[in-house]
């Protein structure tokens, strides 16, 4: 008989492992490219895992440079793209019609920036964020001049900076200070896996962290919309933050699971 729990726990290692695969092959060509393209006056730190408000953040590139530090998110994906600076989610529609939601980088590497102003100490204007997609995919709304697409442009932005900013002293105590701060990425994917174990199982007995800042959420009950009296997790710092976990029923959670038994089927048979 087979053992659904643990294939559902193998496929969620599998799809693990596959998407650390596909993120590496993305930071890989990037890491070439900027040894290839840019000179001994930028110095590449990459996969960096630090400590943050809500546990650790990885940031996948740093370049310290006397034209300041350039925080780098990588995305390696296919399709079309569709964002918006001000939205929690960007989309990805895929050559099939399937449609994906991911986190909005911007944001996602603004986090990246206030850990390492905190790190740092230093002026705000030091830190350039940069959002990189590879040439896989396309651009189907209007996006500003920090997110670029393949290794040209991601180079090319970094070389239009050409204000010194820092002196060579500054570049040397910045580099030491990123590399000593670094933690093992191990640490990073127990957070990972901590917080996705915590929304995954979110009921009314035992708050989650706040996805958006980390900060602990209370338990609420939606006064309007299609939601009306149903619970949810909201974060304790609202307005100020709006971050929200759903509470799933006991039978949305089995329709998860059979969701689940309906693909793995897929790929057996």
């Amino acid at each position: 008989m087979l053992d659904f729990s643990a294939i559902s726990e193998a496929l969620d290692i599998f799809d693990g492992v596959r998407n650390e695969i596909v993120g590496a092959v993305g930071e890989s060509i990037f890491n070439q490219a900027a040894k290839k393209y840019l000179s001994d006056d930028y110095i590449l730190i990459n996969d960096i895992v630090l400590k943050s408000s809500s546990g650790t953040t990885q940031i996948d590139q740093v370049i310290v440079s006397k034209f300041g530090l350039f925080v780098i998110e990588i995305k390696n994906y296919k399709g079309w793209i569709w964002g918006d600076v001000n939205s929690q989610y960007w989309a990805q529609t895929l050559s099939k019609g399937s449609k994906n939601k991911f986190q909005n980088p911007i944001r996602q590497n603004y986090k990246h920036i206030k850990a390492l102003e905190c790190l740092l100490k230093c002026q705000p204007n030091y830190l350039k964020s940069l959002v990189v997609f590879s040439s896989f995919c396309q651009f189907k709304t209007s996006l500003p001049s920090n997110v670029v697409q393949g290794e040209a442009a991601y180079i090319n932005y970094i070389k239009e900076h050409k204000e010194s900013l820092i002196s060579d002293d500054e570049v040397k105590e910045i580099t030491q200070k990123v590399l000593g701060a670094r933690l093992d990425a191990s640490e990073h994917r127990k957070h990972i896996q901590k917080v996705k174990n915590q929304y995954q199982n979110a009921d009314e007995n035992t708050a989650p962290e706040c996805p958006k800042c980390g900060k602990n959420m209370v338990l609420r009950k939606s006064k309007s919309g299609p939601n009306v009296g149903r619970s949810f997790w909201g974060c304790s710092s609202y307005p100020q933050c709006r971050g929200i976990v759903n509470i799933k029923t006991a039978e949305e959670k089995a329709a998860d699971d059979i969701n689940k038994m309906h693909k793995l089927f897929k790929r057996l048979f």
